[in-house]
């Protein structure tokens, strides 16, 4: 006996149902796979923050008292398939603060320079890596003006990246500080 009836058949449509289990399983699996490394991964980022130890990608954590924070964060590398950093490329970081704050001028910021330089009091610093290698932490103590919340906004950027892709992340963070 057949069936006249136009349109897809139950069974059928159990088959296409039972090889699409597989296929949305492995569809899932990646996000979750890429959530795990500890960073936040564009589908076109080499580049990434790699979130610290709290899951935020920068930090800034004030000292007991003093008017001090100190801001923290890791840039890492991935690419896959694999090529290596472009060799002339430099990461760019700007941290900009909702009050003007003083860079620590005995802050040991290790292979970045800094605009303004340690020592000054600015709202806004950028900090360049050249070259930018497998990414690098940047970590620097601010010397706040007044007691109450200071937050901060980190962007980063690749300048000189030949054809490695690149996408941007931000990052924000508030601390109180202590008089």
């Amino acid at each position: 006996m057949t069936d006249d009836k136009p349109g897809i058949s139950r069974r059928t449509m159990v088959k296409g149902a039972a090889w699409s289990l597989p296929v949305i399983a492995v569809a899932t699996a990646v996000p979750l796979a890429a959530a795990s490394t500890g960073g936040t991964i564009n589908s076109e980022a080499n580049y990434y923050w790699d979130a610290e130890a709290q899951g935020d990608f920068t930090t800034l954590v004030a000292a007991q008292d003093g008017l001090r924070a100190t801001f923290s964060t890791q840039i890492s590398y991935r690419a896959d398939p694999w090529v290596n950093p472009p060799a002339d490329a430099s990461l760019v970081v700007v941290v900009v603060f909702d009050s003007p704050v003083t860079i620590d001028a005995g802050s040991s910021i290790g292979g970045w320079s800094a605009t303004p330089g340690l020592g000054s009091t600015a709202s806004s610093f950028t900090f360049v890596s050249t070259p930018s290698g497998f990414g690098r932490a940047l970590t620097f103590n601010v010397i706040g003006s007044a007691p109450g919340p200071l937050t901060s906004t980190a962007t980063m950027s690749l300048l000189n990246g030949g054809t490695t892709t690149w996408a941007q992340e931000s990052s924000a963070e508030t601390a109180t500080l202590n008089a």
